[in-house]
């Protein structure tokens, strides 16, 4: 923005080009000429005025094209046919901000960094989340604990669905999924320890309990972007929390003693990650 003018006049010049650019959105996008990207960048250079309110436009207007230009294609579909619509969303989307965060990367490399501010690429993934899950909540977290289900099963994992989970895990939508994934996982374990109880001896059924662990540990890490060790703390309260349960209450139920439990135990006891 050049100094001569306000705020509102080089804006308005700036919300060309990410309108211009949001035309990728639907694949109809005619990419900004080299004069007209150095125009944008120009105006965004603001060393000492006007970046609180460029970093709040670039996010308000990101959204206000989002609900304008994504949530139409969403609207009256299910599993996977709102999946699919979701992952072409947001791979369009996605190309779309790197073409518009260019225009801001002086914002990125100071003001941002100065305030401790989420990225623009972080916050213009919450500009898309999170209209998404205002609006289509239900349907989104549905899609996608399917596919988490159907891969647990044993079914290949659609490429998109990690890209949409790592877009949602820089979101501020992050906690909202998360709590959704746990909850749905430890649903899944509650119905699979029953299952396992009645058909596993009590050393079989622990090798059980030490397999999900590991296996949902390196799942959850991945899907979540978090530690490994974040991911075993998880798992603990998810996984391990119901089928321990179930495992308490058949011993209790059978009256097997304390002592016969403690070996059982001992023969698959839970392992830390990373431990030797």
């Amino acid at each position: 923005m050049n100094a001569h003018l306000s705020f509102e006049e080089g804006w308005k010049v700036l919300e060309q080009g990410i309108v211009k650019c949001s035309k990728i959105l639907e694949c109809t996008s005619t990419r900004p000429t080299v004069a007209e990207y150095m125009n944008y960048y120009e105006m965004a250079v603001q060393k000492q005025h006007y970046c609180q309110e460029m970093y709040n436009g670039f996010k308000t207007t990101l959204a206000d094209c989002v609900r304008a230009m994504v949530l139409p294609h969403l609207v009256h579909k299910k599993n996977d046919c709102f999946f699919r619509e979701l992952v072409k969303m947001w791979s369009n989307y996605a190309i779309m901000i790197r073409c518009v965060t260019g225009f801001f990367s002086y914002l990125d490399r100071c003001y941002v960094e100065q305030y401790k501010l989420p990225s623009l690429s972080d916050a213009a993934a919450t500009s898309f989340f999170g209209p998404v899950f205002s609006y289509f909540g239900d349907e989104a977290r549905t899609a996608l604990l399917t596919m988490i289900r159907q891969e647990r099963d044993g079914n290949n994992m659609d490429s998109g669905f990690l890209d949409v989970m790592h877009g949602i895990c820089r979101s501020e939508v992050k906690p909202l999924m998360q709590n959704a994934v746990l909850q749905d996982t430890y649903d899944y374990y509650s119905m699979r320890s029953s299952e396992w109880i009645v058909h596993y001896s009590l050393p079989d059924y622990l090798a059980k309990v030490q397999e999900s662990m590991e296996k949902e540990t390196n799942r959850l890490a991945y899907y979540l972007n978090i530690s490994s060790e974040d991911s075993f703390d998880l798992c603990l309260q998810a996984i391990n929390a119901p089928l321990m349960e179930t495992y308490d209450s058949y011993a209790s139920e059978k009256q097997i003693g304390g002592q016969l439990l403690l070996q059982t135990y001992k023969v698959n006891p839970i392992v830390l990650p990373g431990a030797v």
